[in-house]
């Protein structure tokens, strides 16, 4: 039976130094833990001191690997426990993030070498912290749970930062310090000196801009870029994904392109690292790719309860709506999302042994280019498809609104089969999401593409996807829909 104990918190705990107080129910099974944990962030040394004062266990194991991202338990080190009365007990280690102890304790203490890492595409997905700024995210930096039914939950959060810091999180605030968090896996903290937050609004939701950093444009610039992509993504759904969310926007801590990024929508938190591009005009466009699929993401999947691995759709199919978006908004032009199919066509033309589905499933290990590229060219295909085949009365985005407005309980349920469902339910049949998500195949872009007037071109060392001089009217009415315009080629 999992229990849940109230929560305490002592403010004695508080250090001088920067710290991150928290205490949490521990549920388990076989007993209720109420754990005080602090967490000293040493912004000079790159890693944080954390203590756990909580239910006698004897052992503890931590996150070795996410996102792709392994050998995360190497980063726990000088871990050491302590029985009731005080006393070191011998532990043992028997795999990097692993401890044991020859009997229970109530407290240990360890370090976490949070120093940034050498791969740009891992900072927005892991805890790291420098001298001037950090991300926090729990789930790295606590021990999981060892048994079913266990679990951080309730967790309170008191930071105490070095001077001129400050945090902002998108868990309930509770005062200027303190955090209420219900889920753990999901929460996502910005630490940093001098940190500047503002708000925008869109319908009921509030959305809560962060960084600490010189950018060629202004906060207002990136709020007013934000709510416009959340007002289109609002026109997709039909609604807003809760009250709240945070948007986290801060350089890399390392040397690296000023054209890199790297992004997580993790819970209502949007994260993304990138790269300072000098010109106002450009730092934009590359500011709008990343949140136009990021906050897509506050929606599906993380406004659903689906498991399963459905990032065919969540990811593959979102990078294609997302650049649905950006032609809306005039931020991208109708030939340069058919170079971005073109270009995601040339990237998984060879994924023919798995298919979406499958692939999702091996996403970290050898499925990426299926889940992100052939997702893609895959939802270009089916808009077409579905766009034609009801006269231009629905699309993708229609499938989009209906998964979260089903009125249907799928909490729990497999996301590939919800998907598929809605998808082959706008469609009228089963007969495209049978062939191009659940079998492995090859495809024929140049067969696929000519009933819509577009002409793939495969001759030379890049494939190239162009607008055919002699559309029909039902051609030209579908691809006007899309942002093509007649008269002069470009983008409306």
């Amino acid at each position: 039976m999992s229990t849940k104990p109230i929560c305490r918190l002592s403010r004695a705990l508080l250090f001088a130094a920067g710290v991150l107080i928290v205490v949490c129910s521990f549920s388990s099974k076989a007993a209720a833990q109420t754990a005080n944990i602090i967490v000293r962030v040493l912004p000079d040394s790159g890693r944080v001191a954390i203590e756990v004062n909580g239910g006698a266990v004897s052992s503890w194991s931590f996150v070795d690997s996410y996102a792709g991202i392994v050998g995360l338990g190497r980063r726990i080190e000088r871990f050491a426990a302590f029985d009731e009365g005080g006393a070191e007990v011998s532990v043992t280690q028997p795999a990097p993030g692993q401890f044991r102890s020859d009997k229970p304790a109530k407290r240990v203490r360890y370090e976490v070498n949070l120093h940034p890492v050498s791969r740009a595409s891992d900072f927005s997905l892991m805890s790291w912290v420098d001298r001037e700024r950090g991300v926090l995210t729990p789930l790295d930096l606590l021990p999981v749970a060892t048994e079913p039914g266990a679990g951080w939950k309730n967790c309170r959060v008191v930071f105490q930062l070095p001077a001129s810091w400050n945090v902002q999180s998108g868990e309930a605030r509770v005062s200027p310090t303190e955090f209420v968090i219900s889920d753990v896996e999901r929460a996502v903290f910005a630490v940093g000196a001098n940190l500047r937050s503002s708000q925008t609004n869109v319908a009921a939701l509030t959305l809560n801009f962060v960084t600490n950093s010189d950018w060629a444009f202004s906060d207002a610039d990136a709020l007013e870029l934000s709510q416009q992509v959340l007002k289109a993504h609002r026109e997709t759904f039909g609604s807003v994904p809760g009250k709240t969310a945070t948007f986290i926007l801060f350089p890399f801590p390392l040397a690296v392109s000023a054209t890199q990024w790297s992004a997580e929508t993790r819970g209502t938190t949007v994260t993304l690292i990138m790269g300072r591009l000098p010109s106002k005009v450009a730092a934009l466009a590359q500011l709008s790719t990343p949140v136009t699929h990021e906050f897509f993401h506050l929606w599906v999947p993380n406004a659903l309860a689906l498991k399963g691995n459905y990032d065919w759709f969540y990811e593959g199919f979102t990078i294609y709506q997302a650049a649905q978006t950006t032609v809306k908004l005039g931020l991208l032009s109708f030939p340069q999302l058919l170079d971005s199919i073109a270009r995601a066509y040339d990237a998984s033309k060879n994924e023919t042994s798995l298919s979406l589905i499958e692939a999702s499933g091996r996403r970290f290990t050898g499925g990426g280019n299926s889940v992100y590229a052939k997702s893609q060219v895959v939802a270009f295909l089916y808009d077409l498809r579905l766009r034609s085949a009801s006269h231009h009365k629905r699309s993708l985005a229609n499938v989009y609104r209906r998964l979260l407005g089903t009125g249907e309980p799928t909490v729990g349920k497999d996301g590939s089969e919800i998907v598929a469902g809605v998808l082959s339910e706008q469609m009228g049949s089963e007969d495209f999401i049978s062939f191009f998500v659940r079998k492995s195949v090859s495809i024929n872009l140049v067969n696929e593409l000519a009933p819509f007037g577009l002409i793939a071109d495969m001759s030379g060392f890049r494939s190239r996807i162009s607008v055919s001089e002699k559309l029909n009217k039902q051609q030209r009415d579908l691809l006007r829909e899309l942002g093509y315009n007649t008269g002069t080629h470009a983008p409306r």
